[in-house]
């Protein structure tokens, strides 16, 4: 294997088109050491992207200065000068390719690999940086424009409901919908307030937590805890029907304690208490104050 073919292989680069035609070490603006690969790129261009006429000729090279994965945690570059053209018809430029590295950037795949992988094994930005010889805004881009988000809906409603209800093997699980139209905006494996938290921070930026308008939810101490940090303008509502729920349990813990305080078990107020206790959650207006039954 020559020796061109062992550099590119090192550096999993495919692209036949380069050739290397050296290796050296540099020192650059701050004092520290890179590796470069110095390597061509030309090949044979028939027609001009721009007119389609088969005119062109070469007309020098421009060397562009790409960041390649690193091999042993220093800085590795490629120097590279890639092939320029003009057509003799339409008298425009244009420039060899390589897929080695997108347009009018400068790292390339290998590097960007890398700090994927790196970010996987959840290292800091600043760890991955100085392990791959870049900079850590310089990370911090590559992961913003590399991985994408898991699925999420367009936008947060402005009115949100949160509940929990008991899902498989008795584990309570979360949900939110949408207050209005009762949409499903997510549901959870647990109601754990670390999850949600997570999940609304993960997904959705602070300007659009920041556009809900209201939250309902029941009678739940953990809701209110977190609903203001991460929706910081929503107005926290507890839903009417924990509200009634809370008051016909109250209700019927004083009837029951009543009943244990009447001596005689066959008085006729024991058995009204005992048996008729859905007469107590009724309304008002559906009871006959008279007969002490329903009015028809």
């Amino acid at each position: 294997m020559s020796l061109t073919n062992s550099i590119l292989c090192l550096f999993e680069i495919t692209d036949p088109n380069l050739i290397v035609t050296g290796i050296s070490k540099e020192r650059c603006s701050t004092n520290q050491r890179i590796h470069v690969v110095h390597a061509t790129l030309s090949y044979q261009l028939l027609k001009c992207p721009h007119c389609g006429h088969k005119s062109l000729i070469k007309n020098g090279t421009h060397m562009s200065h790409l960041r390649l994965g690193t091999l042993s945690g220093g800085r590795y570059e490629m120097h590279l000068k890639r092939q320029r053209y003009q057509c003799k018809d339409c008298s425009k430029t244009c420039g060899a390719k390589t897929k080695l590295v997108n347009r009018n950037e400068t790292f390339t795949h290998n590097i960007k690999h890398q700090v994927i992988v790196l970010a996987r094994d959840m290292l800091t930005s600043k760890e991955i940086a100085k392990l791959c010889g870049i900079s850590p805004s310089s990370v911090q881009r590559i992961l913003n424009a590399n991985i994408h988000l898991a699925y999420r809906v367009k936008h947060l409603p402005e009115n949100l409901c949160f509940d929990e209800f008991r899902s498989c093997n008795h584990w309570m699980s979360f949900n939110c919908c949408d207050a209005v139209s009762h949409r499903r905006i997510v549901t959870l494996k647990d109601r754990l307030s670390k999850d949600i938290i997570d999940y609304f921070e993960a997904r959705f930026s602070v300007q659009e937590r920041a556009q809900v308008q209201s939250v309902t939810i029941d009678m739940n101490a953990e809701y209110g805890s977190f609903i203001h940090r991460l929706f910081p303008n929503a107005a926290t509502i507890i839903d009417r029907f924990h509200i009634i729920q809370l008051a016909g349990r109250a209700l019927d813990n004083e009837r029951t304690q009543t009943i244990r305080t009447i001596q005689d078990k066959h008085s006729r107020l024991y058995h009204i208490l005992k048996s008729q206790w859905r007469l107590f959650h009724l309304d008002e207006i559906k009871v006959n104050d008279v007969k002490g039954s329903l009015k028809m």
